[in-house]
């Protein structure tokens, strides 16, 4: 009968409030887990990197909008616990400023991230990822925010457990993450690639429309082989030569949804069946001839000129067969 009873305007909306913290923090453990597996690629072999994202981009808005309501609440009466000014400002409060502080912070670094996402063309890979670590700043800063002002979670120590329990694997998740990191190979092997760079004349490109999301980060690293057009469209060089194969090798690397693919043009081609034995024969039964790399399998002029319109010139993802990816 307790729970039926008239509650004020002020119990109100410190439910309200509690309830949208617990939920929007929920949704940000979730967006900040969903981001690792994404920017790990475990995922990637089962889930489409397009669905990775979506959902990615739908719990941090969710989590997002929550978190702001969580804070709107918190001055929804006079007089309340929370001001306007602790809203925007930090560590002002007169009897939180700690607990509120950090959840003022991390309130702005998480409106800041998806705005992040306008500018992540001129920022470029790198710092867009380094600006992207912060997320994992903010998640520690709402942890903290909760454990200290939680009205709901200091006093049962059931509650206080899952809070700390999901920073705890949020962090165990960023370390595995990490280091599998540096345990997967380049793609195409990137090192092997770029040493062998002065033996090889050029390279042949190859970007995967199922996987590629247009984030422009390649063409930011080699804008002479990539091009992201206004249409949406990517436009790219399939051979690049041996000059810009760094610049290739590189873009390969910070593609978020590994979606370039390169390979090397062989310069000696040995034949095998027959030919390769009767080679060997006439040797006098010698040692066989020394193992080269094997021929690529080229894609038919005709398809090419019909996926390209009939035109010549660089591949283009994005078309009408080519799908977006």
């Amino acid at each position: 009968m307790e729970f039926l009873a008239v509650r004020t305007a002020s119990e109100t909306a410190h439910i309200v409030a509690a309830s949208v913290g617990f939920l929007s923090f929920f949704l940000l453990w979730l967006t900040v887990m969903w981001g690792i597996t994404l920017r790990s690629g475990w995922a990637l072999t089962t889930i489409r990197h397009h669905t990775l994202y979506g959902t990615h981009m739908t719990l941090s808005l969710f989590g997002l909008a929550l978190g702001i309501v969580h804070a709107a609440a918190q001055m929804a009466t006079g007089g309340g616990p929370v001001g306007l000014i602790d809203e925007f400002v930090p560590f002002t409060n007169d009897t939180d400023p700690i607990g509120v502080g950090f959840g003022t912070i991390a309130l702005e670094i998480f409106v800041a991230l998806p705005l992040s996402v306008l500018f992540q063309k001129k920022l470029g890979y790198h710092r867009w990822r380094g600006m992207h670590a912060l997320a994992y700043v903010a998640f520690t800063l709402v942890t903290a925010h909760l454990l200290i002002s939680g009205s709901e979670v200091s006093p049962f120590p059931p509650v206080s457990a899952a809070v700390a329990g999901a920073w705890v694997i949020t962090v165990l998740m960023w370390i595995a993450s990490a280091v599998g990191a540096n345990k997967v190979p380049k793609v195409m092997g990137g090192e092997k690639v770029a040493a062998s760079r002065a033996r090889t004349k050029s390279v042949t490109v190859n970007v995967d429309p199922s996987h590629c999301v247009r984030f422009g980060f390649c063409e930011h690293e080699a804008p002479e082989v990539f091009q992201l057009r206004n249409d949406g469209r990517l436009t790219y060089k399939a051979q690049v030569p041996q000059d810009e194969v760094e610049r290739v090798i590189q873009a390969a690397q910070v593609c978020p949804a590994r979606a370039i693919k390169l390979s090397r043009i062989p310069t000696t081609v040995v034949m095998s069946g027959a030919n390769a034995t009767q080679s060997q024969s006439g040797n006098g039964g010698g040692a066989p001839a020394a193992e080269t790399a094997p021929v690529p399998r080229l894609p038919n002029p005709r398809q090419l000129r019909s996926e390209r319109g009939g035109r010549s010139g660089p591949t283009r993802l994005g078309d009408r067969r080519g799908g977006r990816g």
